[in-house]
């Protein structure tokens, strides 16, 4: 397989995969396998990390590179995969050490399954804390949260207070940084609630922000001091572009907080999911033989002026579902790949599907 590259044949190894350079073609040949962050990531994409040394940055990070042969190695032989181009790449202090390859015309199945087999799923967390949402929503985040995320024993201290030693948040909030205590991963989303909430000020008075959005494009806050009408669980401000001082528009959340934080760490739980599948616009009343085998969060929709998602879930899978009522989209997220095969019985055409 190596001779494809031609002339001048240098090899390296990057991980598991092995890449030969010649005067004619970049070979990469896989190893198979199912693995988040090397190899055959589904039927488009192709993911290759490891310490290749800078001799491979004109080979990933040059349009004027030779073509990308990619193969499998099977126990039978050696499968062809096609071609590829390059993505995107990064580099290490010593050069290149991950690459993101896209096939020229993706896999088939049959060849999918042959160089990603998929594992049998394992353990997955149940959803019975559905059923707390309504009458004891902090409950339903817990057990969510505990459920979803692994537990990481560096962080595993129940103990400590509120959020930067305050003592006067909402029991809420309060409980979200205790949670966060036990499950790190909390405070490691792609939008994060602040860790040291933020007195701010606002077009509808003062306030402490909780979470922000896409470096600052949006927050949340509640208003603060608390006020008397909130009780102990106050509503929540939406704020979108709060750092400007000629627009700032805030408008209030349906959920008040405790509600909201378990809408928002289920959103976010699916950006930081390790699979995931999103279809194309479909007829809403397509989705109706799946979404009678999931269960309905009883939370108003997420972003109700952009996408209002839904949510729904099974173990170990969780579904937002954005309709203007006569058509739909829907984004999976899974903790086990295994887990999305079942999608495919319902016959939907895939956006992005990592099963």
């Amino acid at each position: 397989m190596l001779s494809v590259a031609g002339a001048g044949l240098r090899s390296y190894t990057l991980g598991p995969a092995l890449v030969g350079t010649g005067a004619d073609a970049t070979v990469v040949i896989l190893v198979p396998g199912d693995d988040p962050k090397s190899g055959v990531q589904d039927s488009s994409r192709i993911r290759l990390h490891g310490e290749g040394g800078p001799d491979l940055r004109s080979r990933f990070g040059s349009r004027d590179a030779p073509p990308i042969q990619l193969f499998a190695r099977l126990e039978q032989g050696y499968l062809p995969l096609g071609s590829a181009f390059c993505r995107g790449t990064s580099w290490g202090h010593d050069g290149f050490d991950h690459a993101e390859l896209e096939f020229d015309q993706p896999l088939s199945r049959e060849v999918l399954d042959a160089v990603r087999p998929v594992r049998a799923v394992g353990p997955v967390p149940a959803v019975d804390w559905v059923d707390h949402v309504e009458a004891d929503p902090i409950r339903a985040l817990e057990s969510f949260a505990l459920g979803w995320f692994p537990a990481d024993q560096a962080g595993a201290d129940g103990n400590g207070g509120a959020a930067g030693g305050r003592e006067d948040l909402p029991e809420a909030l309060a409980a979200f940084h205790r949670l966060a205590r036990l499950r790190p991963a909390l405070h490691g989303f792609h939008d994060p609630v602040l860790e040291q909430p933020e007195p701010a000020g606002g077009p509808l008075g003062d306030r402490l922000v909780f979470a922000r959005w896409a470096q600052g494009y949006r927050d949340w806050s509640i208003p603060w001091p608390l006020r008397e009408q909130d009780g102990s669980d106050p509503v929540v401000w939406e704020t979108e572009d709060p750092q400007s001082a000629d627009y700032r528009e805030t408008t209030v959340e349906q959920e008040p907080l405790s509600r909201f934080l378990l809408k928002y760490t289920i959103f976010e739980a699916m950006i930081a999911s390790p699979y995931h599948a999103r279809t194309y616009r479909l007829p809403a009343a397509s989705l109706d033989p799946l979404l009678s085998t999931l269960r309905p969060v009883p939370l108003s929709p997420f972003l109700p002026a952009y996408d209002a998602s839904r949510f729904f879930v099974a173990p170990g899978l969780i579904a937002a579902v954005s309709s203007d009522g006569s058509d739909a989209g829907v984004s999976f997220a899974a903790l086990h790949r295994g887990t999305l095969m079942a999608l495919l019985d319902y016959g939907f055409r895939w956006f992005r599907f990592d099963g």
